[in-house]
């Protein structure tokens, strides 16, 4: 069975007013997905670690992430989705981009439902 491992990393503009809409941003690859991979050789930690390198400056010891899901997309794949708080860092990706809502809306990307459902669930405790 493959395991898909999926990345979400939020983060908060605090200068701004919780309802403006630039307040809330999300992480997304350059063409506009959340990061991912698959655990091939290597265990779920160096997994994890090796795709957040490719994508962030900062240490992973730092990023602080968390099991959010886990769930069984077909019978022969799975998905473990992992989250975490970033503070805002001038220049802390390699690649990628921070998204509003706005931006997301302005740009027409979506999001698939299962990754608002959890975002939606979890917003709380970013």
């Amino acid at each position: 069975m493959k395991v898909k491992l999926t990345y979400i990393a939020v983060q908060r503009q605090k200068n701004l007013h919780f309802s403006d809409p630039n307040y809330f941003q999300i992480f997304f690859t350059d063409d506009n997905k959340l990061p991912s991979t698959y655990i091939l050789m290597r265990d779920t930690h160096e997994t994890l670690k090796e795709m957040l390198e490719k994508y962030f400056y900062t240490e992973f010891d730092w990023m602080s992430t968390k099991v959010m899901d886990f769930r069984r997309i077909n019978q022969d794949e799975c998905e473990v989705v992992y989250a975490s708080y970033m503070p805002c860092i001038g220049n802390a990706n390699k690649s990628g981009k921070f998204i509003s809502d706005k931006e997301l809306e302005d740009n027409n990307i979506t999001i698939d439902p299962y990754y608002e459902e959890l975002l939606s669930r979890r917003s709380r405790g970013f």
